[in-house]
């Protein structure tokens, strides 16, 4: 990480370059969050670290008491070979930032530059930056930090760029966002035979099998209910690659998606109901265990009301989505006990896809985004 650049005297695009080049995976992003807290020192924040991990708070207070508005953002970068960019290419193998989150951090770097150039009068601002958000790790674990319960926000704001989508739109959704979802493992163990007696065990093929089409099938028990419920079949392995042996272990991994953390409860519980039926029909051991575990994302209207209100006045277009994103954040974690909203920027319909190789966040997204952050926290913090 190139930690001679000046926060204030350096345009955003060439931050946003130095920090896709140095990216770190969920949970390691040490000289991220240190090169960071050294910016936002340079702006006049006061920084908190060890959030979590390597996440850390800046904190911009104005001279009069009032609400406290945070601003959150990702550190972590992902465990994928990027394509070649200029010269801001990433500078560690199987490392990159393909999910924007560079440009993210970004947003926050300008938000600074302008609270250094000009406070707010009242109140707070926290530029949240949160490690771990791909594993679904991270928010949990600010949450958890002793720290944050000093730093807890009156309203709470995050944005996702989004490929695909025409470049500056604001997208926002009362209520459900973002779905919540969890990663399920079910491991069989039975018995290895030779494979010319099978008899003389007892194999987990036929189990894996029954478990695998009825966890495909859960969701349509939950057909007449409200909203999004999904099995997603990941990964299956049965015994081991040995001709002579009948395999005697199976392993079978879905991801299980759900609108609301409710409805996640409900079919998490038919699934493991489900998984144990056939495993002692069969005399089967079977172990559960989960992993990827992230909330659903619950926007308030009244966060929302202002995002709306933000777009209008700096022209952007805002529409409403008809139904929560499939994909997931652990940005809901966060939100349970404030005003909270996340939305969505559009980041050009050309664009590919996020964790694509040839990803990059598009520059011309930095300027919109900082406006309409700092927007927020002025609309908070100096109206009547």
């Amino acid at each position: 990480m190139n930690t001679t650049l000046s926060l204030l005297g350096t345009p955003l695009a060439e931050l946003r370059h130095a920090l896709h080049r140095s990216p770190e995976l969920s949970g390691q992003e040490a000289a991220t969050a240190a090169c960071i807290a050294g910016w936002m020192e340079e702006a006049g924040a006061e920084v908190v670290s060890g959030l979590g991990g390597h996440g850390l708070a800046a904190i911009f207070r104005g001279a009069e008491p009032g609400p406290r508005v945070m601003l959150r953002c990702e550190l972590d970068a992902l465990p994928i070979d990027e394509a070649p960019r200029g010269d801001w290419s990433s500078c560690h193998p199987h490392v990159g930032h393909l999910c924007g989150h560079d440009g993210h951090m970004s947003w926050m770097l300008g938000v600074a530059q302008r609270l250094a150039a000009s406070p707010v009068a009242r109140g707070e601002v926290v530029l949240l930056f949160q490690p771990a958000e791909e594993t679904g790790e991270g928010a949990r674990a600010v949450v958890r930090s002793k720290a944050f319960a000093a730093l807890k926000p009156d309203y709470l704001y995050s944005c996702h760029n989004l490929p695909g989508r025409p470049l500056g739109e604001v997208s926002v959704r009362d209520h459900a966002f973002t779905c919540a979802s969890r990663g399920m493992i079910v491991r069989l163990s039975g018995l290895c035979a030779h494979a010319a007696h099978p008899e003389n065990g007892r194999s987990p093929a036929m189990a894996m099998c029954r478990i695998m089409q009825g966890l495909s099938r859960l969701p349509l028990q939950f057909a007449d209910e409200t909203g999004l419920a999904m099995v997603t079949l990941i990964h299956a392995r049965l015994g081991e690659v040995a001709f002579g042996t009948s395999p005697g272990d199976a392993e079978v991994m879905v991801t299980l998606r759900t609108e609301s953390d409710d409805m996640m409860k409900a079919l998490a519980e038919a699934a493991v109901s489900l998984a144990r039926s056939e495993a002692e029909e069969d005399r089967l051991g079977i172990d559960v265990d989960w992993c990827d575990t992230f909330d659903a994302t619950w926007n308030s209207p009244e966060a929302n009301d202002m995002i709306r209100r933000v777009a209008r006045q700096q022209e952007l277009d805002c529409v409403e989505l008809p139904q929560a994103h499939r994909w997931s954040e652990d940005f809901g974690v966060l939100a349970r006990d404030c005003h909270a909203a996340m939305f969505t920027f559009g980041a050009g319909e050309e664009m590919p896809g996020l964790h694509h190789p040839d990803y990059d966040f598009p520059d011309t997204l930095l300027a919109p985004g900082v406006e309409i952050f700092e927007g927020l926290v002025r609309q908070h913090l100096e109206r009547e």
